[in-house]
C-alpha cells in the first residue's frame, strides 16, 4: 500500500483552508484500504492572515496535520520545497489548497504508482473532465504558455501547471533532484519536470477533474511573464551545463 505525504502551499487560505481540510480528513479516513496517508503537510508561505493559527487548530483533532510558517513571502515553488524536504511518505502528493482538483482523483494518480515515478494531473487531456473553465484570457495564457514550453524546452505535455502531482520520495529524488530545485515561485512545475527527465525517470501526464476556483493566487500578466522568463533562464542554464 502506497506511503503518501500530503503537501499544501497556502497563502492567505484562512478562508479556504477549513472547508478543503474537513473535506481532506473524510477522504482519508473513507480510503484508508487505497493509501496510508502518512501527514498532511500544510506550508504557510508567510500568510499576514490567520492561515497558521487554524491549522493549528485543526492539529489539536488531527494529529496528521502539520503546519511549517515561512517569516515572509518567498513564493510557491519555495514553499512547495520546504514541504518535500519535510515529507517522509514514499510518495508526495502536492496538492493545492483551493481544492480545485478534488481529493478523489488520488485514486487515479495512485494507478500509475507501478510504473512512473512523477505523475501529473492534467486539465488538457481527452478524459479531462473540466467542470468550470477558467476565463478565456487565462485559458489562453495557459496555452501559449504550454506550447511555448514545447518550443523552448522540447517538452511534450499539454499541461505543466495543474496543482495535483505526485512525486516517487525516493533516494533519487532526495539526493539528486530536491536539493538543486531553485524556482521560488509559478514555474517551479517546469524545473521539477526537466530534472526528472534529465535523471532518466519516468513522467506521466494523467487526466483529472478540474473545476476552476475563484481569487486565483497567480496574477494573470505579471505572473505569466515572470514563468516566460524563468522558462528562458532554465533553458540557458541547461544549455551550458
Amino acid at each position: 500500500m502506497p506511503e503518501i505525504s500530503v503537501v499544501i502551499p497556502a497563502f492567505n487560505e484562512e478562508q479556504r483552508l477549513p472547508n478543503t481540510l474537513e473535506v481532506l480528513q473524510t477522504w482519508v479516513h473513507d480510503n484508508s484500504a487505497l493509501c496510508s496517508v502518512k501527514e498532511i503537510i500544510i506550508i504557510d508561505d508567510g500568510s499576514t492572515d490567520g492561515t497558521s493559527a487554524l491549522v493549528k487548530r485543526k492539529a489539536t483533532q488531527w494529529p496528521l496535520l502539520k503546519v511549517f510558517s515561512l517569516p515572509q513571502n518567498q513564493g510557491k515553488g519555495e514553499a512547495v520545497h520546504v514541504g518535500m524536504k519535510q515529507a517522509v511518505g514514499e510518495w508526495i502528493l502536492v496538492a493545492d489548497a483551493d481544492m480545485a482538483t478534488p481529493w478523489d482523483e488520488l485514486k487515479v494518480l495512485l494507478s500509475y504508482v507501478e510504473s512512473s515515478d512523477l505523475i501529473m494531473g492534467s486539465r488538457a487531456l481527452a478524459g479531462s473532465h473540466i467542470v468550470k473553465r477558467q476565463h478565456w484570457f487565462r485559458q489562453s495564457l495557459g496555452k501559449t504558455f504550454n506550447h511555448l514550453l514545447k518550443v523552448i524546452m522540447r517538452l511534450p505535455f499539454k499541461d505543466t501547471q495543474c496543482g495535483f502531482k505526485l512525486v516517487k520520495n525516493d533516494a533519487v529524488f532526495t539526493n539528486r533532484i530536491l536539493p538543486f530545485l531553485e524556482v521560488r515561485r509559478f514555474a517551479w512545475d517546469v524545473e521539477l519536470i526537466l530534472f526528472f527527465l534529465k535523471e532518466h525517470r519516468c513522467v506521466q501526464e494523467v487526466p483529472v477533474r478540474w473545476e476552476h476556483k475563484e481569487h486565483s493566487r497567480v496574477h494573470i500578466v505579471r505572473d505569466s511573464f515572470e514563468m516566460l522568463y524563468t522558462v528562458v533562464k532554465l533553458k540557458v542554464k541547461l544549455l551550458f551545463k
